[in-house]
Order: C-alpha cells, then structure tokens, then sequence
C-alpha cells in the first residue's frame, strides 16, 4: 500500500491526491527532473545578498562557489563570489532555502534563509574556517578559478555565462559561453559544472551528465557534481548507477546529509525498504538535515507497513516545522495513518 504525502502543489500534481494511488517519493522531484526554470518563474519575488569572509581573520573570499538549495528542488542556482567576497542571488520564489558555501583550504559552512514570512530581501554573512594542514589535501579541497590560473579571455567567458544563467535565467545562452570557456581552458572545472547545471534546468539529460562527468574528470574528490549529477540518474531510473555515484560521493564527505537521504530515496524507489530506512535514519541523526527527512521516513514506515512509526514521524515534523507548508498533506494523511496505527502491533525498529 503506497503512501504519497507529499505533493502538495498542482504543479507537481495536477489535481487533488489519493492516499493509495500516488507513486512513492514523487515529491522526490528535484531540479535535475523538473527544469529549475519552470520552478522559479512561478512567483520570481525573491533576493539574496551573501558576503563571505575568513571567520578568524575577517578578510572577505573571492572566488568561492556558493550554492542556493531548495529541499526538495535541489539546487537552485550557483554562483562565485567577487573580490569583496559577496555575490547576490535574485529572482527566485520565496521560501525556506539554505546556502552552502565551499573554498580551497577551507571547511565547507552553510546558513539557513526563510522568506515565507513575507520578506523579499535578505543578507546573509558566512563565516568560513581554514582546514587544519594535516587536512590540505584531503578531499574536502577543491579547485577554484584562482588555483587553475585560467586565461583572462576563459575567464571573461565564465563570467559572462554565469550571469547568463544565473542573473538573466538564460540557461541557452549561457551554455554557449561555458563552452567557449572550456575550449579556451579544457581542464576548466567550473565551467562544466555550470553547463551541466544550464543543461539540466533545460531538460538535457545526455548534454548534463557529459558535462558533469568530465567535471567529476578534472577533479574528481570535488562534490559538487555528485548531487546533481545523481538526482539526474534518479529522474532517468537509472538506479545502480546512481547508487555507486552516491557512494562514492559518502566517500568524499561522509558529513553530508544528502548523500544518506538520497541512497534512501534510491532504495525505496525500488520497493527495498530495510535499505531505505537505514539510510533514512542515518540521514535523522546528522544535525544539519532538514526536517522533511521524517516526511521520507513516515513514507517508508507506511510501506513498510509500519504505521504507528509513519504517524510518529509526522507528528515530529510537525513540531519541527509547524509553518512548512507540506503540513496541508500532512494534516490529510495523519487520521487514516492513526487508524491504521490502532490495528497494528507493528514494533518500532528503531
């Protein structure tokens, strides 16, 4: 008996849900599967300015990729930060995002934004810490365009593609410029990361994974193209294949949460539910995963026919996130979940 909680939107949809008739983890669908174009210019309201800078010395970080992830949409938009170390994300829809900050030499740091109370603008100060020297070349280290002293003219074509695709939403145009960058610069990282990316919002699946995978070529303990080269694997069923890059991704930074929360997915996707729940439970105890980690979890105990931890896990994303805007959903499954609970023995396994 599938239990579908979470799509809450026409968008995704179409209509009013059943409970039993809705594929599981639909609401998986991330902006690898859906073009992120068609996500944000529904309700384009929102900005985002973001200064980065050393958290002991206080000077600013130029050149360090920024991430914008929406949960469950994924990544939304990805930018570089200028010689004052700040850079501005606009035109997106309001909503719960987090911003994940990343530079050679440096741990990775992340701040959680919330524009649903009405806000449209906002800004943001990461502070990011030096690796230990022990810990310069571990894989937390990554390439930046500083490192790969790339030709001036390469350079200009890079920026001028990210503008393209991230200030103008001009996915198309900005390919053009990423490839005129990686012909005057082959081994230049960024920038097929970034056309992976403009492929990916345009629905390009073949084009994206090329893209992406040379990125994995030229620097291969860099993260970043894991995740969405994976959720692009995942809208494909392309299961194992995913699977092994997702490992390999834990591999790299065991610390990240969605490496766990999307093995999860991978294995429900395929009906393997003991699987599925100890990865999603693996990904319940990192500190920095979102809430609707228990919306994955409650999905995979109802499978699992385990009710009474469903309506346990929903219970607790409601205290946790009580404004989220899934709680509509929630709200509409709970009652058949509590009576499904109260003819059930079924033990907690965790």
């Amino acid at each position: 008996m599938q239990l579908f909680l979470l799509a809450l939107s026409n968008r995704f949809s179409g209509s009013c849900l059943s409970i039993l008739s809705i594929p599981l983890l639909l609401f998986g669908v991330c902006a690898a599967s859906l073009p992120a174009s068609a996500q944000v210019g529904q309700e384009s309201a929102a900005s985002l300015s973001l200064r980065l800078h050393d958290v002991h010395r206080e000077n600013p970080l130029e050149q360090a990729r920024v991430e914008l992830l929406r949960f469950p949409d994924g990544l939304v938009a990805q930018q570089f930060t200028d010689s004052s170390g700040t850079t501005t994300f606009t035109g997106f829809p309001r909503g719960s995002y987090i911003v994940r900050a990343t530079h050679s030499g440096y741990n990775t740091n992340e701040a959680a934004v919330d524009f649903r109370r009405g806000d449209t603008l906002q800004s943001v100060d990461i502070g990011l810490s030096p690796l230990e020297k022990d810990q310069a070349g571990k894989p937390s280290s990554s390439i930046t365009v500083r490192d790969l002293r790339i030709p001036e003219n390469a350079r200009k074509e890079f920026i001028r593609g990210t503008k393209l695709l991230n200030e103008k939403k001009q996915p198309r145009e900005s390919i053009a410029a990423f490839e005129k960058a990686t012909e005057l610069f082959p081994q230049y990282f960024e920038a097929f990361l970034l056309m992976g990316t403009a492929h990916l919002q345009l629905g390009e699946a073949g084009p994206a994974e090329k893209s992406l995978r040379k990125a994995l070529a030229l620097d291969p303990r860099a993260t970043l193209p894991y995740y969405p080269l994976a959720m692009s694997l995942f809208s494909q069923k392309r299961y194992d294949e995913e699977q092994k890059l997702l490992l390999e991704a834990q591999k790299q930074d065991a610390a990240d949460w969605r490496w766990p929360f999307e093995l999860a997915r991978c294995e429900a996707q395929q009906g393997r539910w003991e699987t599925a729940l100890q990865y999603g439970v693996e990904t319940s105890k990192n500190a920095k995963a979102p809430p609707r980690i228990h919306l994955l979890l409650a999905d995979i105990y109802s499978n699992s026919n385990r009710p009474r931890e469903a309506v346990a896990e929903l219970e607790l994303f409601a205290q946790l996130d009580p404004q989220s805007p899934y709680m509509t959903r929630v709200r509409e499954v709970l009652p058949s979940l509590r009576q499904r609970a109260a003819v059930s023995s079924s033990p907690n396994p965790r």
